[in-house]
């Protein structure tokens, strides 16, 4: 600091006014205020009106001037002007006071400040109405999905979202209600169609229970003839019954709570149990019943419906091989499966047919099988995949059927 060492070289107090006079530029900063004070705290020389403008008791005690460790401190006149002031000694007889008047630089900062919040708020609104219409924009898929799925119902399950101009975040949400829709459709589809055929299927025996008892009725009979017509009405009930039943265990195997008891069954005693069971049918149908089953051969099923699929196949087998032909009731084990299957040297049924013969209520000759439902093949499906396994049929016209059922096998 030039005014330091300057002190520090003259003791003289005119000769130090006038030193300082040359030195101090010819127009000083109107904001910086000086005062030099001689040992016994007099003014040696000062800016104008530096005594008006801050008296010299305001000023902190002097510190030794070091460029490092000397500091300035904050002050308010009476008036609210701010000032940073310090006090520096300049060897043993002058003390150096400096005031810098900051009104405007905090009349900058207060501008700064000012002008930030307006540009802050004025960000803060931009921000909201962007924020708003991007979410607006952004939520409105959520919107068109819930329209759509709110317009859905019983008579419009054909109508799907448009997934194609979604975000990628929703295109899998609504490809995944799409699909959906597909399998209710479905469902829909086939129950109406299930309640068609019970209906069709109900009617035929009532209308048939209906009919015999009108001509019953119609004038007095011997007991001959009201024998032969309960006998065939008692083929109806049979029938009805029979509908009823298949129909139960369908519903009840639909269920995903429905739960089966398995238990080791050794195959080669249950196709025995079959063939005596068939075996009188099949004598008198003048068809062959012969098994091929290796010994010891187990498998984890419930055992009345192993009986219950094995009996409707051989059954169907007897309705279709004429006199002379043969049923084959075999089991193989490779690869981890277990194949059971029947084997017939009937009529076989045409390749039109054969992806709808374990459909319910479907019948390739409705003429030839009117005294069934047609809900024998999909009863042997259902009991299939309540064990895990699946059914195939292989068939050719004149050249038999063979069904198989295949199960996991872990014996």
């Amino acid at each position: 600091m030039p005014l330091v060492n300057l002190l520090r070289e003259h003791t003289d107090r005119e000769s130090l006014r006038r030193q300082i006079e040359l030195a101090w530029p010819a127009r000083p900063d109107p904001n910086i205020y000086l005062r030099v004070l001689d040992d016994r705290q007099q003014a040696v020389a000062d800016t104008p009106s530096m005594g008006l403008t801050i008296p010299g008791e305001e000023f902190p005690p002097p510190q030794s001037f070091d460029r490092n460790t000397v500091r300035g401190q904050d002050h308010r006149t009476p008036d609210d002007r701010p000032f940073r002031m310090m006090a520096v000694t300049a060897g043993p007889s002058f003390t150096i006071q400096v005031a810098m008047d900051r009104t405007h630089a905090e009349e900058l900062l207060a501008d700064y400040r000012r002008n930030l919040v307006i540009v802050l708020a004025f960000a803060l609104l931009a921000s909201v109405a962007g924020g708003y219409r991007i979410a607006r924009r952004g939520i409105q898929p959520v919107h068109d999905i819930a329209a759509t799925a709110n317009r859905i119902h019983t008579a419009t399950l054909n109508e799907r979202l448009a997934a194609a101009p979604l975000p990628a975040e929703l295109r899998s949400l609504a490809e995944t209600f799409n699909h959906m829709l597909d399998r209710l459709e479905g469902s829909f589809a086939r129950l109406a169609e299930f309640a068609a055929d019970i209906a069709h299927e109900l009617r035929t025996p009532i209308s048939n229970l209906r009919g015999e008892a009108e001509v019953a009725l119609g004038k007095s009979r011997t007991p001959e003839e009201y024998q032969e017509l309960l006998g065939s009405a008692l083929e109806e009930y049979g029938r009805l019954s029979r509908l009823i039943d298949s129909l139960l265990f369908l519903a009840r195997a639909d269920d995903p709570g429905h739960a089966i008891q398995r238990e080791p069954v050794e195959l080669a005693h249950e196709l025995e149990r079959t063939r005596e069971f068939y075996e009188a049918a099949a004598a008198e149908a003048g068809v062959s019943l012969a098994i091929e089953c290796p010994a010891r051969i187990e498998g984890d099923f419930e055992r009345a419906l192993l009986q219950r699929a094995l009996g409707n196949l051989v059954s169907n087998a007897l309705r279709h091989t004429p006199a002379g032909g043969a049923i084959v009731l075999s089991v193989q084990v490779h690869g981890g499966k277990l194949d059971i299957a029947v084997k017939d040297s009937g009529a076989g049924i045409a390749a039109a047919h054969l992806p709808h013969v374990f459909e319910r209520f479907y019948r390739a000759n409705a003429n030839r099988d009117a005294a069934h439902v047609g809900l024998g093949l999909a009863i042997v499906k259902k009991i299939a995949e309540l064990h895990g396994g699946s059914v195939t049929i292989q068939s050719e016209p004149a050249s038999g059927t063979t069904v198989t059922l295949t199960f996991p096998h872990a014996r």
